[in-house]
């Protein structure tokens, strides 16, 4: 019996009391288990755990919680005898024989004649008059020994157990035509249910004792017996009863020695344990009963040596029991020859240990065969065989067997350890690797952390379509790197979600370098106040140039000034003063209080290496110096670096009005428009472009262009004075050519 078995029946030992405080229906031997209450496995497993829950409540005496799940249970299955009275015996516990009356009357008319329901409803005592103080209880049971009848007895008898007098209702089972009656028998039922309930178990005992004797206890009843025994500790009885021939069983043993261990009464148990050699009906009881000297005897070893085994099957566990104790001392001969007692086949796992404790690699890698030979589906097997296969320097073989056997199904645990296992082999052997396997390997697995697994593996972690299928789900239990080669897979395609990978990566792995990715990504998306803050979160120590100008562009795109400055200073004390960028952004720093300055460094840029940038900045300034010359040569420059930007064209269009030049600046414009196609003032721009070059089609199509975008805001907000009149002006405009 291994360790849970243990745990399981000092489970069973634990919901003692809960089993005893039975209603009617378990007096009816009803009982929990699914068949006995009458309900499918699913129902029983839904509804099972509110059982419990209700009946440690009544235990515990915890009306509101007890009388809660017994109703809740009743509403799910309302037609359920079993459950119905263990409701009602609720009620009854509680106080409420009104409300146990109604509901049995209730289930009555569903289940015409059912005799449970009938016993149920007979036992609640008619409504006598109240009965609050001992005092009165004694009085009422003077007046019912001068005149006994049935109903007194059992009004006496009830009333004596409300006020927890059970003396008073034991004495009305004195009276022998009382307790031959039904109210009688119903007290009696009740009495022990009470006694158990105050755990006055010897009351209890007495109680079953007399049942035996009548030869009215049944095997139930000797069962509920039994565990008053236990739950009250009374050794002396049991044993006492056990020399009588009574729960002699062999379960009755191996449960009695059971609670001795589970209340660490080791010197009692110890005695149990040597006085006692029950006959058992199957291999399994003696294993329990092995198991019990293999860890409660005062010498665990010598017990098991000394006890002559009933089942041959249970050899093998003597051995297994004596077995480790040899191993941990060290004395591996004698548990080889303890193991060559048993035929070459049987105890492999244990020939296994002992192979493997004693390093003999070529036996163990023979014993791990043998082992996975009889269980291929079973993992711990596959585990030893590859672990032994790499011991031994055949890794190609360990190899081959786990991509046979992937994916690995079973045990979690150790399926993490032959994933792990693999991902290290194939690190050793790529070209095992092949596209046939890593699209096998490719394919998602259900757990989060296994596809997190897969993702690294050889072949499958530079594979951007293999990782978007296995981490696309972007399960928030992914770690930094799952998140990081998600991100690198989005970069060019979807930026954004790029950034929020990268975030997750930031969140799990807060470094320098996780803060870099989430900076050049934000400013990819421009989300600059992103990536600003990610710029700042790392040290100068940890930033390249690269990083510096980075950083200091991002800042100019924040518009935050200081921030850029600071990175600037750094920037020159590393001597970067050879950088167009830097250049650049140093010119950010004279517009626009000082054009000169501005223009100085701008031009500096240039020269070192020509931008767009730096020659639509210095084209700004040129126009703003009304030098339009240099402005449009510039803005022209900037086009050929930069040929698609709307807004350069946009820039050139108004530079080219201002020169004049009114054929060519429509036709920048236009190219301007196509894309940005909702900016009002381009739109505004070209209606004065077009009639200028009095092309009237044109300018009523600008014009009503810049009408419908002044009549949609006025939709939202109230026009200021110069938008009406700018609506105003463009209506004429329109109206007139």
């Amino acid at each position: 019996m291994k360790e849970n078995n243990l745990n399981r029946v000092i489970g069973w030992s634990g919901l003692l009391l809960t089993s005893l405080l039975s209603t009617s229906a378990l007096a009816d031997n009803i009982g929990t288990s699914a068949e006995e209450l009458g309900l499918s496995d699913y129902r029983h497993f839904v509804i099972y755990p509110r059982l419990d829950k209700a009946l440690k409540a009544q235990k515990n005496n915890d009306e509101a919680t007890a009388i809660r799940e017994f109703e809740y249970i009743h509403q799910q299955v309302p037609d359920n005898i079993p459950l119905t009275l263990y409701l009602a015996e609720a009620y009854r516990h509680f106080g409420h024989d009104d409300r146990a009356r109604l509901l049995l009357e209730d289930q009555l008319k569903r289940h015409p004649g059912d005799a449970r329901l009938e016993r149920s409803l007979a036992a609640i005592p008619v409504e006598v008059k109240s009965v609050t103080t001992v005092e009165e209880l004694l009085a009422q049971q003077k007046a019912c020994d001068a005149a006994p009848t049935l109903r007194c007895r059992s009004e006496v008898g009830q009333n004596a157990l409300r006020l927890a007098q059970l003396p008073v209702a034991r004495a009305q089972l004195n009276d022998a035509t009382f307790a031959a009656s039904p109210e009688g028998k119903t007290l009696r039922t009740d009495l022990l249910q009470r006694a158990i309930y105050l755990k006055q178990w010897s009351q209890a005992d007495t109680l079953y004792n007399e049942a035996r004797q009548q030869n009215t206890l049944s095997a139930a009843e000797r069962r509920q017996w039994f565990d008053v025994l236990l739950a009250g500790q009374l050794d002396d009885r049991i044993l006492a009863l056990q020399s009588q021939g009574i729960f002699t069983d062999p379960q009755s043993y191996i449960t009695y020695a059971t609670a001795l261990a589970y209340r660490d009464e080791k010197a009692r148990l110890q005695r149990y344990l040597i006085e006692n050699k029950p006959l058992f009906t199957t291999d399994a009881q003696e294993k329990s009963w092995l198991y019990l000297l293999s860890k409660y005897s005062a010498n665990p070893v010598l017990a098991l040596a000394n006890y002559t085994v009933q089942f041959a099957d249970n050899r093998q566990y003597v051995v297994g029991a004596t077995l480790p104790v040899l191993l941990k001392e060290g004395q591996y001969d004698a548990a080889q020859k303890l193991l060559a007692t048993l035929p070459a086949n049987e105890m492999l796992e244990e020939r296994y240990t002992v192979s493997v404790a004693t390093r003999n690699k070529a036996e163990a890698l023979r014993l791990a065969r043998l082992l996975y030979q009889q269980e291929p589906a079973n993992l711990t097997r596959l585990d030893q065989l590859t672990w032994q296969l790499m011991q031994n320097e055949q890794s190609r073989e360990a190899a081959d067997l786990l991509l046979q056997r992937y994916p690995f199904q079973g045990d979690a645990r150790v399926s993490q350890t032959l994933m792990a296992r693999l991902a290290s082999l194939l690190e050793s052997h790529p070209y095992l690797a092949t596209p046939a396997k890593v699209a096998i390997l490719s394919k998602p697995l259900p757990l989060a952390e296994q596809r997190q697994w897969q993702s690294q593996l050889p072949g499958i972690a530079d594979n951007c379509p293999a990782i978007v299928r296995l981490l696309g789900d972007m399960s928030p239990s992914y770690d930094a790197a799952a998140w990081n080669r998600l991100a690198k897979c989005y970069r060019d395609t979807l930026p954004g979600v790029a950034l929020y990978a990268w975030l997750q990566a930031e969140q799990r792995q807060p470094n320098a370098w996780q803060h870099r990715a989430v900076a050049y990504q934000a400013y990819q998306v421009e989300d600059y106040a992103t990536a600003l803050a990610a710029w700042q979160k790392i040290s100068l120590h940890d930033m390249s140039n690269e990083d510096l100008l980075a950083a200091a562009n991002t800042a100019q795109a924040a518009g935050n000034g200081a921030a850029r400055d600071r990175w600037l200073q750094q920037a020159e004390q590393r001597g970067l003063g050879n950088n167009a960028l830097y250049w650049w952004l140093h010119a950010q720093r004279y517009i626009p209080g000082q054009p000169e300055l501005a223009l100085n460094d701008l031009t500096r840029s240039i020269n070192i290496a020509p931008s767009a940038n730096a020659y639509v900045a210095r084209a700004t300034i040129y126009r703003q110096r009304h030098n339009v010359p240099a402005a449009v040569s510039d803005l022209r420059a900037a086009l050929e670096l930069e040929p698609n930007n709307s807004n350069t064209q946009a820039a050139l269009g108004y530079a080219l009005w201002d020169s004049g030049d009114i054929a060519q600046s429509r036709e920048m414009l236009e190219q301007a428009h196509k894309g940005l196609p909702d900016d009002p003032a381009l739109i505004r721009q070209l209606a004065y472009v077009n009639q200028r070059l009095d092309d009237m089609p044109a300018t009523q199509h600008y014009a009503r262009l810049v009408i419908d975008d002044i009549d949609n805001q006025a939709l939202i907000t109230p026009l200021t004075p110069e938008q009406n009149q700018q609506r105003f002006n463009f209506r004429r405009l329109h109206e007139e050519v």
